[in-house]
């Protein structure tokens, strides 16, 4: 996948090789986050034979990790349908019979009041899995590596092919902890594309990733 943003050539963000974006320009990196964000358009991207796609379709925008809403509130709705999507026929029967069972004991119960009530016999799996309550441990979301790692072991697992943006994550990683980051990226074989304000350009830092920097004078620096 290529980002394109004139004047520059062309950013190259690839599968499995963390792609970090600094710049020591404000404007710039307001212009990164709005366009991410989905609020401008003059930023591109495309793929490999230069095809323009969508923001939407070729970007996953986290942001910033440590204000991301609740895990379980962001991804939900994908995990229960991916729960849903490799259930075992065999299981799903379960759940169908033992559904029926506690239906047919609510029914007892009803025709005990005075009304014309009955119970609903349809059965709906995917009600059946959202009332199992599947939430994330919450030993597993604490402190800014758990959450990223989280975040990305989620989307590999969701079977996630767009470009998964993150901004600041150096700010919250302890060197290693970065190191360790860019080996998951590589060993999930994911997209991510990092950005980051600095004054200065930090190649040393970043020496196992794709790295590129504008400098306040938008002078573009790859390494």
């Amino acid at each position: 996948m290529k980002l394109t943003y004139a004047p520059f050539e062309p950013f190259e963000i690839n599968t499995g090789q963390m792609t970090v974006l600094e710049t020591g320009n404000f404007d710039v990196y307001q212009k990164l986050i709005m366009n991410f964000k989905n609020l401008q358009d003059d930023l591109q991207f495309s793929d490999d034979e230069y095809k323009l796609v969508e923001t939407t379709k070729a970007l996953h925008w986290v942001g910033d990790p440590m204000f991301v809403e609740n895990l379980n509130k962001l991804f939900q709705v994908k995990i229960l349908k991916q729960v849903y999507q490799i259930m075992p026929d065999e299981t799903q029967q379960k759940l169908i019979d033992l559904t029926r069972q506690i239906k047919s004991i609510v029914s007892d119960t009803v025709y005990m009041i005075d009304l014309p009530l009955e119970v609903n016999a349809e059965i709906d799996i995917m009600k059946i899995i959202k009332f199992s309550e599947i939430e994330y441990s919450p030993t597993m979301t604490l402190g800014p590596y758990a959450i990223i790692e989280t975040i990305l072991k989620t989307l590999s697992e969701l079977n996630e092919t767009k470009i998964i943006g993150f901004m600041n994550i150096s700010d919250y990683l302890r060197e290693s902890e970065f190191v360790d980051l860019v080996q998951l990226v590589k060993t999930l074989d994911l997209n991510v594309l990092l950005i980051k304000f600095s004054e200065i350009q930090r190649s040393e830092r970043y020496n196992e990733c794709r790295y590129y920097y504008i400098d306040n004078d938008f002078v573009d620096w790859r390494y």
